[in-house]
């Protein structure tokens, strides 16, 4: 591994020194240097990481000239899939010609790896992980039910079309966020070497921890089988940047806020268990409208209180539902998508039938008849 980031840099600075863009002239000038003592395959990945490396550079400059020179510091190996061999829960890696290294897999990857039909692709070492990338043929399934989700910096509250509403508890993840960033705050020994390894020991537990709590809820709600609403919250991190007047710990709060990893880790467990992605709604209005009449709300200690209809609910519930009924109006085979061809009012009668939970197509025609 040691030797494939050195021959890495390598690529990086001949490319650099001689300002070469070329893949196959990369490699031209890299293997007379490296082809006696090393695996011809590499070589290869080194020149496409280098490659890959280079590219993003060369845009880098474009805005800022003084950008630093790539380079890679921690020691790793991309090994191509045509390459290594698995067998018996067991993955042969050749190092050098005719020399080989075998690595065990636990029952939990032995388990994932052996399912029918996925498609290998190159493999990634570390000092203490290997990563394999692999695809898999899913098909589609028919959605068993319909889910809104609003996401909270503590909680993530959900509701689907039969009414029930789950909270997943994320406060533990920022009550540990806060604590770590307050222990690191109090170490004022000027040592940097020190310093990096105590943040780094903090920054893989509070990985670990976070990792675990995102990975039972997405795996949660990946499971029921429930095409899922969730708000397309892209942007959002421009309303907590420096200068916009909100203190250090507010916004640190904010912008730690694991809102994109849960939503990830929910759309790719959604493909792989169901074989359809997670729908993204506008997010405009859906705390701050009411769920039943979309008149403007008032809010006191997470409650919401609609001057209009006199809907009293939690706020999270109301902008879940909120969610859901906007989702709900791209789905072909509901029940409102009918009601949608007999009346343009549709848009603000569909929220009102979410109050227990349920479509009724009866209130639904009602509704259409007594309007026109």
């Amino acid at each position: 591994m040691k030797e494939f980031r050195v021959i890495v840099n390598e690529v990086i600075r001949i490319g650099i020194e001689k300002k070469i863009t070329s893949k196959l002239r990369l490699r031209n000038e890299l293997y007379p240097s490296f082809k006696n003592g090393f695996h011809t395959s590499y070589i290869n990945m080194a020149v496409f990481k280098a490659h890959a490396l280079l590219k993003a550079y060369r845009k880098t400059i474009k805005k800022n000239p003084n950008a630093k020179p790539p380079r890679v510091w921690k020691d790793f190996l991309i090994v191509d899939s045509y390459i290594y061999k698995m067998f018996d829960n067991r993955i042969r890696i050749p190092t050098r010609p005719r020399e080989f290294v075998i690595l065990s897999f636990n029952s939990y990857t032995s388990k994932i790896l052996s399912q029918p039909n996925l498609k290998f692709g190159n493999a990634t070492l570390t000092h203490n992980t290997i990563s394999i990338s692999f695809s898999k043929e899913i098909r589609k399934k028919e959605p068993s039910g319909y889910v809104g989700i609003d996401m909270n910096l503590e909680n993530a509250t959900c509701i689907d079309n039969t009414g029930k509403v789950t909270i997943f508890d994320m406060s533990r993840i920022v009550l540990i966020k806060m604590k770590y960033r307050k222990i690191l705050s109090h170490f004022t020994r000027n040592d940097a070497r020190v310093q990096k390894q105590l943040k780094q020991k903090y920054g893989r537990k509070l990985k670990n921890m976070e990792d675990s709590i995102l990975h039972k809820a997405s795996k949660t709600l990946a499971l029921t089988g429930k095409q899922i609403f969730m708000e397309d919250l892209g942007g959002i991190n421009k309303l907590y940047r420096k200068g916009n007047g909100q203190g250090t710990w507010y916004r640190f709060r904010l912008n730690s806020w694991s809102r994109f990893k849960l939503q990830k880790m929910i759309d790719c467990k959604s493909n792989l268990h169901n074989g359809f992605s997670v729908n993204y709604v506008n997010p405009k209005g859906t705390s701050s409208k009411c769920s039943i009449c979309e008149e403007k709300i008032l809010e006191e200690n997470r409650m919401i209180r609609c001057p209009n209809c006199g809907l009293h609910i939690d706020r999270d519930v109301n902008a879940a539902r909120n969610i859901l009924a906007r989702g709900m109006r791209f789905v072909p085979d509901a029940v409102q998508g009918e009601a949608m061809k007999q009346s343009k009012d549709v848009e603000q009668i569909v929220p009102s039938l979410l109050v227990d939970g349920t479509l009724q197509a009866n209130r639904i025609a009602t509704l259409v008849r007594e309007r026109q």
